[in-house]
């Protein structure tokens, strides 16, 4: 198995775990290198059957590990701080009740919504970015979103974030915490978006006029990004776009890209179907 190596500067980029770590293992076996760090694009937790796992080996090796929060990380910081009900989709109970629990959430807590290498040219989101924003001002809203979540009023922001649905315009955020929802949104959970800067939170396209999200950003803004979240498209494999969700909870593929070298290149494996839960 490829593991971590001090004097190392490979560094590779996977997609969204949701507790698929004999996944994760399996796909660390496959790579053809050791590694100074590994980058995940969120959505460390759930769905899966080895969350306690995932976020175990995840907090031991943290000071390899580069991540950002997805939508599936904050609802499980909901519900270990007993804001967000459990949906029937949930599969954190043995995670939840581990005795260091309360280690893996805080440090899960601390982790970013963005995250950017000064020595790479990528940007790394779990699911998306404002095609309005620059990558520079993406950073500060992002920065923004984590001081709240990792300060003293944390419960509170979560709250406010289950409380309302996000709004799907920012020329319809009445206050604080209506901006808080629609970023995180975008963040978190964006797939589509008109040109008029509306987003739909759905899975599905609510139309014609809605496009990807990163179609638009990559006609507007420089950068590179990184993303996970997007099960349904599948992998992305462009010059200034990497879209790593390769469906491997739901039994396709885990992937991950090596990104410190000229040209990024793959290395894929296979994931069981679970069963139905």
């Amino acid at each position: 198995m490829s593991s971590f190596a001090a004097d190392s500067g490979t560094i590779y980029a996977i997609g969204d775990l949701q507790g698929c770590f004999s996944s994760l293992m399996a796909l660390l076996d496959a790579l053809p290198s050791d590694f100074g760090q590994l980058w995940f694009a969120g959505d460390l937790v759930n769905r899966g059957p080895q969350s306690l796992e995932t976020l175990a080996w995840l907090f031991r090796h943290g000071s390899g590990v580069r991540t950002v929060l997805g939508n599936h990380d904050l609802y499980a910081l909901s519900r270990w701080s007993g804001i967000a009900p459990r949906k029937k989709s949930d599969t954190l109970d043995l995670l939840l009740a581990d005795r260091r629990a309360g280690d893996y959430f805080c440090w899960l807590r601390e982790q970013p919504f963005l995250y950017q290498d000064p020595m790479l040219p990528w940007t790394m989101v779990h699911a998306g970015l404002d095609f309005r924003w620059s990558i520079a001002e993406a950073a500060s809203h992002a920065e923004e979103l984590q001081y709240a979540l990792q300060g003293k009023n944390w419960k509170r922001f979560l709250r406010e974030l289950w409380e309302l649905p996000p709004p799907t315009r920012f020329e319809d955020c009445r206050n604080d915490a209506d901006l808080f929802r629609l970023r995180i949104a975008i963040f978190t959970r964006t797939r589509w978006v008109r040109e008029d800067g509306t987003y739909a939170w759905s899975n599905e396209r609510p139309g014609a006029d809605y496009r990807p999200w990163h179609r638009l950003f990559l006609a507007q803004q420089e950068g590179s990004v990184i993303f996970g979240h997007w099960a349904t498209q599948g992998l992305l494999l462009e010059p200034r776009l990497l879209g790593l969700d390769s469906g491997c909870v739901w039994g396709r593929k885990l992937s991950a890209v090596r990104i410190d070298g000229s040209e990024p290149s793959l290395t894929q494996i296979d994931c069981p179907r679970l069963p139905a839960s």
